[in-house]
């Protein structure tokens, strides 16, 4: 069977879900930079897309109260399913549009969320009611993606990337990953494929999803979240906290303190 589906489709297909729990349902490296910038004390946090929970399931069994928003049902169930006591509170939230009438110590987006709003005026106001809701002081942690030069000098010519992922069926999945960008946008296009191998009586699948997301660099960055009045603590490259480096890291983990007065 195979598939093209665009507009978001995929994202809130069960099968989608299943695929993103298999690359990153049991990925650690980033918990040790959250770990590093929350209060030490148990404290109430938001994080904008939770995907199938493994960042706030993480953070609650440290003691921290969690609440995770995510857009696709079947990501918020399995992450319901999965949590244990204390378990996290889930809801089905646009992170352009948060309703929520409590205040948070922290705020989070872990794994390049930031990176999907596409559109400077949805990024606009979700960074405004991040700050709206953080309490004084509080602390925005998040991970962003920095295309490399390389890619842009490709010209608009894709960059193949592959995965091999083993079931634990004895099935394999196979995450072809295309990317490519122009010199003038600040948008990177990506086409991920996916490609179901069963070892069963089971017809083999194929899976072909399109988005963009954004692709501003370090200094664009920092100059949105300063004019959002947030102020940077620190900037790492890597999971291993390496100080960020714009011509080395295509990785961005950014502690940001919500400041005090208006934004700019």
């Amino acid at each position: 069977m195979g598939e093209d589906i665009r507009s978001g489709r995929i994202y809130g297909h069960a099968r989608y879900t299943a695929l993103y729990d298999l690359e990153l349902g049991n990925f650690r490296e980033d918990l040790a930079f959250y770990r590093r910038h929350l209060p030490a004390n148990p404290c109430a946090i938001l994080e904008l897309g939770c995907g199938t929970g493994r960042v706030s399931r993480a953070l609650a069994a440290d003691g921290h109260r969690l609440t995770g928003i995510d857009l696709s049902f079947p990501m918020l169930a399995a992450a319901g399913l999965a949590a244990p006591a204390p378990a996290p509170h889930y809801a089905c939230m646009d992170m352009t549009a948060l309703a929520f009438r409590t205040t948070f110590a922290a705020i989070i987006a872990p794994y390049n969320t930031l990176n999907l709003l596409t559109n400077p005026e949805g990024l606009r106001a979700c960074l405004t009611q991040v700050r709206h809701l953080l309490v004084q002081d509080g602390v925005l942690l998040l991970q962003l993606y920095i295309p490399d030069q390389g890619l842009r000098a490709l010209e608009g010519k894709k960059r193949f990337q592959f995965r091999i992922f083993d079931c634990p069926d004895g099935s394999k999945v196979i995450k072809e990953i295309l990317k490519s960008t122009t010199p003038q946008s600040c948008l990177v296009e990506i086409m991920e494929r996916y490609r179901l191998r069963f070892r069963k009586d089971q017809p083999d699948e194929d899976w072909q999803y399109t988005y963009q997301i954004l692709g501003y660099g370090f200094e664009q960055w920092r100059e949105i979240f300063a004019g959002q009045g947030f102020r940077l603590e620190a900037a790492y490259g890597d999971y291993g906290l390496t100080p960020f480096v714009p011509e080395e890291h295509t990785t961005l983990l950014l502690a940001l303190r919500k400041g005090a007065g208006s934004p700019q």
